[in-house]
């Protein structure tokens, strides 16, 4: 019959067995663990070392090239615009430098700029959708009707008309476009740089970047879908109003939630519409100039360095 004083011993025998495999284990294999551990920080800094040096490399290759094709700029975009009015229209959220740049490479391509038009965010807000239709209903233009739409995407319409023109339509007098910018800027909708004295044959819209990531996430999530909806609404009126029009972003515009993403992926649109997705980089200037002087001759691409590119630039035709 096993009593107390067995159960006791044998308790202790554990924990002297224990006791001893951890101090045989300690003394043993602290060497060979430290080692070991040792040996695997060296390589992980050599190899994070390695990677750095990459990454500078690359950076160094990249500000040449960017060096390279803002020199290359007055000879690649040089009279491709001759003759032609262009209407800018940035979204809100557009980098400064972008627009300067678009602006300073459309004046070297010979184009004259009719209207550098900025959207505030009131235009796009969900919450100013009644306020702004009837702004849009009572400075709606005699001759152009507006679609049986949301109040939103009526302002979307009558500002195309306001600010260009196309051949094939009834032209829209400048004392009517006056006055839809002026009600439009007077509600804080958008404001306009330099005097409109003529409407813009083609357009630019300028995109902001998609929207980042929330919490918690890993994939951008789609921005607002009045926004998105009435960005992507405003780029297919100024197309369809002018002679051509070009949405161009930064790199990230091309993401799921930007508006370059949401232009070519619908697949109409994507051929009327061209697009560039890396507008801060001069290439990309270059991209949208280029583009908007084959959009004037009927065609459409989608341009830059983001996967739904059909090239990184067009081919320019002969001067």
């Amino acid at each position: 019959m096993i009593d107390f004083r067995y159960h006791v011993v044998s308790i202790v025998a554990v924990f002297l067995a224990l006791a001893l495999g951890l101090f045989i284990g300690a003394t043993t294999l602290r060497g060979t663990v430290r080692g070991d551990i040792t040996t695997r920080t060296e390589a992980v800094a050599h190899s994070n070392g390695v990677l750095r040096g990459q990454v500078s490399g690359l950076n160094k290759q990249l500000k040449a090239a960017q060096s390279v094709d803002n020199a290359l700029m007055p000879y690649a975009v040089q009279g491709r615009l001759a003759g032609q009015s262009v209407v800018v229209v940035s979204a809100p959220g557009i980098d400064s430098s972008i627009r300067s740049n678009v602006l300073k490479a459309l004046a070297l391509a010979g184009a004259t700029v009719a209207a550098d038009v900025r959207l505030q965010d009131q235009l796009l807000d969900p919450q100013q959708e009644q306020f702004v239709g009837s702004l849009a209903d009572q400075v709606a233009i005699a001759s152009r009707p507006l679609p049986n739409a949301s109040g939103s995407v009526r302002a979307m319409s009558v500002l195309a008309d306001a600010l260009v023109t196309n051949p094939q339509l009834k032209p829209v007098s400048r004392t009517s476009a006056a006055r839809v910018l002026s009600a439009f800027a007077a509600g804080n909708l958008l404001s306009v740089s330099g005097d409109v004295t003529q409407p813009g044959s083609v357009a630019i819209l300028l995109a902001p970047p998609a929207p980042a990531p929330t919490a918690g996430t890993s994939a951008s999530p789609s921005p607002s879908p009045s926004t998105s909806s009435l960005l992507t609404s405003l780029a297919r009126d100024l197309d369809t109003k002018s002679t051509g029009t070009v949405v161009a972003g930064p790199q990230t515009s091309d993401q799921s939630g930007g508006l370059v993403d949401a232009i070519r992926s619908d697949k109409t649109l994507r051929g009327l519409v061209s697009t560039v997705d890396d507008a801060d980089l001069p290439s990309g200037v270059i991209a949208t100039v280029l583009a908007l002087a084959e959009q004037s001759s009927g065609q459409a691409g989608s341009y830059g360095i983001g996967p739904g590119k059909d090239a990184p630039v067009p081919v320019p035709s002969p001067s």
